[in-house]
């Protein structure tokens, strides 16, 4: 009577891991490259400051899956030029469905980059942290 019960939970958790597996298969397939904004002096192409002060980098996500995917979570980071890090954010794609081959925009604000640290950055970094299954 146990081994009845076990089979169809070891089953269930093993088509689980092959989802899994699958999901982090599609992050490998999308790809996130800074965009354009519009152009800001002293600024690095693809970034601006808004109206609340806060550093932002446009990017770009492109879905080269042969599958359309859910939303896309890009994670960011800026640095100073010995390499510090002067701030994190993260971005998810508004767009529910991304068809193989579309792009589409993430905007990341840097909440704690302002005022002067703004004038520090030098570098930034951007990756795909996740990407969500088709709903």
């Amino acid at each position: 009577m146990k081994a009845s019960i076990a089979w169809p939970i070891v089953a269930t958790m093993m088509l689980g891991g092959v989802d899994a597996a699958l999901a982090g298969d599609l992050k490998d397939e999308v790809k996130v490259e800074i965009g354009s904004a519009g152009v800001h002096s002293d600024m690095a192409p693809g970034t601006y400051v808004c109206a609340a002060g806060h550093f932002h980098i446009k990017g770009t996500v492109h879905n080269l899956a042969a599958e359309p995917v859910g939303p896309i979570k890009v994670a960011g980071k800026v640095f100073d030029a010995e390499g510090k890090v002067l701030g994190t954010a993260t971005a998810t794609t508004k767009r529910p469905v991304l068809n193989p081959n579309d792009k589409a925009d993430v905007d990341l604000e840097f909440l704690t980059v302002t005022g002067p640290l703004i004038k520090q950055v030098k570098n930034q970094e951007l990756a795909v942290v996740s990407v969500g299954p088709k709903p």
